[in-house]
């Protein structure tokens, strides 16, 4: 648990990871990874010498708001441990296992600003990085692994109008920017099954009064399915704002991967041999998994420590019985994915001599 304590001393918050991404080159480096960081700052760390890539993508970045790095009752607080240094500590831990491996490449990527917006995994999309397969480092408890994520999208409201007294009837800029709101939650009415609804967030709203002049600002947060339909939004804002200036960034959709293939195989063999009883989580949150599952098309599942409960919260810490659970979850899963390579790297060579 030490990397791990040391990586939570280290506040990283988005923006904010450069002497926690130094600290990690340097120390993956002695360990025997091949080490650098890339332009935008995510560390970039190989070990082995096998054909087969194997991607563990975390991330550095934490939300802001530390936490006393401390070690109680059998657990380990501070910023990150859940969300999500632990599963890039787990990463790290069982990937320098494979340093001679002539099967596997183990990839150990440390991203930057997966918290606000994805900057990191994006910039990996503009490399030529072809991996066949990926562990996305986020929490899902040890005898889990997550298969999805809903999408995102913000949404922007701005609306001036001339100041009235307020005895009169006439609506403030603030009730009106409020029953906008109030519009989009009945719009989307929160359904059974939180993976396959839409939920609107009201994350900020701020009224000025300029004398002549009265504006408000109000940020949302609409967390959105697979299938949603952006251009239907942006035709129903049109109808109940029209005075109003709606601005929708730009929208991360929801992503779901395939659970037929030997990536997910390994992660229940190998959760059944840790004695855990495997099962399949959809997020309700975002993640680097909506950015790279789409555009790298192979094999892809989020997995690491924690209860994701915990994460943001000023009371976030993970079990070490966990920890070490997840690590030897995730080794298992990457000498299964040796040995698989290592059985078709034979008989290729076995084709080619006939």
């Amino acid at each position: 648990m030490e990397l791990l304590k040391k990586m939570l001393e280290l506040y990283s918050p988005a923006h904010c990871e450069e002497q926690l991404a130094e600290f990690l080159r340097d120390e993956l480096r002695r360990w025997g990874f091949d080490t650098e960081l890339d332009d935008v700052g995510n560390l970039i760390a190989r070990i082995g010498h096998g054909p087969r890539k194997v991607f563990l993508v975390g991330h550095m970045d934490t939300v802001s708001g530390e936490i006393p790095v401390r070690v109680e009752d059998g657990k380990l607080y501070g910023r990150g441990a859940v969300d999500a240094k632990g599963s890039l500590a787990v990463f790290i831990e069982s990937a320098r296992l494979f340093k001679e491996s002539r099967a596997l490449t183990v990839w150990v990527i440390g991203c930057v600003a997966e918290e606000c917006c994805s900057e990191g995994a994006r910039h990996l999309l503009e490399q030529p990085y072809r991996p066949d397969c990926v562990v996305i480092g986020e929490p899902s408890g040890w005898e889990s692994v997550t298969l999805g994520y809903r999408g995102s999208v913000s949404v922007l409201y701005e609306l001036k109008c001339p100041p009235a007294h307020h005895g009169h009837a006439t609506p403030t800029v603030g009730e009106e920017a409020f029953r906008f709101y109030q519009a989009l939650k009945s719009r989307y009415p929160a359904g059974k099954n939180a993976f396959e609804s839409v939920d609107v967030r009201l994350i900020e709203i701020r009224t000025y009064d300029r004398g002549l002049e009265d504006l408000v600002e109000m940020t949302l947060d609409l967390r959105t399915p697979l299938g949603f339909d952006l251009v239907e939004l942006k035709s129903f804002i049109a109808t109940i704002a029209p005075d109003a200036n709606v601005v929708l960034g730009d929208p991360t959709p929801a992503f779901r991967a395939d659970k037929n293939n030997a990536l997910v195989r390994a992660f229940l063999k190998a959760i059944r041999a840790a004695g855990g009883e495997p099962s399949f989580k959809l997020k309700t949150g975002t993640s680097d998994m909506n950015v790279l599952g789409p555009a790298w098309g192979v094999p892809i599942v989020a997995y690491g420590p924690g209860d994701s409960a915990l994460d943001h919260t000023p009371n976030e810490h993970l079990s070490l019985d966990e920890y070490q659970r997840a690590q030897q979850v995730l080794t298992a899963v990457l000498q299964e994915l040796s040995t698989a390579a290592l059985q078709q790297i034979q008989q290729e060579g076995r084709e080619h001599t006939r």
